[in-house]
């Protein structure tokens, strides 16, 4: 199994080398939105509102981080989808579902790289965010990296249905326009979910990006991970509901394309 994966990480990785440009293209991206966020954090005082247990903190240091690891989200929507959408185009799909691999492992294994970029993006952000003068002194890894694959795993589910979508429709369905439109309103990325409306706070309680920044941002307070327990029984349910339930779906969908004989179209 380990081969595998690591046979797929290797195929993407060399993929994606071959197109260095888009590398310089992604770490200018992120240097000139740290920026922005920096001259926007000029006119927006520090608030008890974006740190941890009411802590003041700047709104600098409060929306780098929910910038950076909000990327994880996007991948976690968009990785599986594009993996089958590619793998139809160009003609090897079938062939990977005709060796002795579970459909699990085909699904997971095709989001490895792109969850391996994105880790790498999201360092690059808070590197970027320490030259501008962010400060990390209180950082607990513990409770970033447990939230980090929370993360994943509550968010992963939602892009492996789309990508059975995909699969059984050969059109994708609208789960990244509108988790990512909601996300941007609702998850406190860019302002406090405290300034919305009661009612749209229940909402932004419904996503589980919300969760994971809440525990992001306390792990980089240095809070541990009993400190957020709920936001991590929260993903931590969703990943237990979700994720068999999700594979469960995309497995019929391969199964569909099989006997249908449609597993070669697109």
């Amino acid at each position: 199994m380990l081969a595998k994966i690591r046979a797929t990480f290797v195929r993407d990785a060399r993929l994606a080398f071959s197109y260095r440009l888009w590398f310089v293209t992604q770490i200018l991206t992120v240097a000139a939105s740290v920026t922005s966020l920096w001259f926007v954090s000029h006119i927006v005082p520090p608030s008890s509102s974006f740190g941890f247990h009411g802590e003041p903190t700047s709104y600098f240091n409060f929306a780098v981080i929910n910038v950076a690891f909000l990327a994880f989200q996007a991948t976690a929507l968009s990785s599986f989808e594009r993996s089958i959408r590619d793998s139809q185009v160009f003609g090897t799909l079938e062939a990977t579902f005709a060796t002795p691999t579970s459909v699990g492992l085909v699904v997971l294994g095709s989001a490895a790289w792109t969850f391996a970029l994105t880790l790498v993006t999201s360092i690059a952000y808070l590197l970027f965010g320490m030259l501008f003068g962010m400060r990390l002194d209180h950082l607990n890894v513990l409770t970033c990296l447990v939230f980090l694959v929370l993360t994943i795993t509550a968010t992963a589910p939602l892009g492996i249905m789309s990508a059975a979508a995909v699969m059984a429709l050969k059109q994708g369905a609208p789960v990244q326009f509108l988790l990512n439109t909601a996300t941007s309103i609702l998850a406190g990325v860019l302002f406090p979910i405290s300034v919305l409306p009661v009612w749209l706070q229940y909402c932004s309680w419904l996503l589980p990006i919300t969760h994971a920044l809440n525990g992001i941002r306390a792990g980089v307070a240095g809070a541990l991970p009993g400190d957020v327990a709920p936001d991590l029984w929260w993903l931590f349910l969703a990943s237990l509901m979700l994720l068999p339930l999700s594979l469960w779906v995309f497995g019929g969908a391969v199964n569909r394309a099989k006997f249908d004989g449609t597993l070669a179209q697109y």
